[in-house]
């Protein structure tokens, strides 16, 4: 009989043993995971909040382009970016990381196609009347200051997003 007491409780160790090897491993699996994800969301969030600044910056620039040609007789270059507009990668990365700010790029890339129109006009237009310019002019600036406005806004959403997160974890 004690041999079989010694039996069962060499079973029982390595069954306890295992289990509590088991809850500790899964218990980091777990952080591990939420850690990365974690992660992703922050590095996620960053492109986000960069690309509102570049996007921002760009609209600018091809206003300050059009202004330029249309005040100053500064030809308008169709080079004028140095860099691709990254429209389509914002609303990427918002539609997985950050969908509650899917409103506030929807209203950036519509005010951007309105500076856009701006610049491919002044590149085309070939009859360039006094009204036209000034319908150019002021449809550039007005489209780029909200792009401003709303990167902004969209910046401190995202803000707020990651600082959500955070207090959660």
């Amino acid at each position: 009989m004690n041999e079989w007491l010694g039996l069962i409780g060499a079973l029982a160790g390595t069954a306890i043993g295992g289990f509590v090897t088991y809850k500790v491993a899964n218990q980091r699996h777990f952080f591990e995971r939420a850690t990365e994800k974690e992660r992703r969301l922050i590095t996620a969030c960053e492109s986000i909040h960069e690309l509102l600044s570049a996007i921002a910056s760009q609209a600018s620039t091809l206003n300050m382009g059009v202004l330029g040609d249309l005040g100053y007789n500064s030809p308008l270059k169709g080079d004028i970016l140095k860099e691709k507009v990254q429209l389509d990668r914002l609303r990427m990365l918002v539609d997985f990381y950050a969908p509650s700010l899917s409103a506030d790029v929807k209203a950036i890339s519509d005010q951007f196609a309105i500076v856009s129109r701006a610049v491919a006009e002044v590149l085309l237009e070939k009859n360039r009347n006094d009204e036209w310019k000034s319908k150019t002019v002021e449809s550039a600036i007005f489209a780029s200051l909200e792009i401003t406005k709303l990167a902004q806004t969209a910046q401190q959403k995202l803000g707020q997003i990651v600082q959500t997160s955070l207090a959660k974890g």
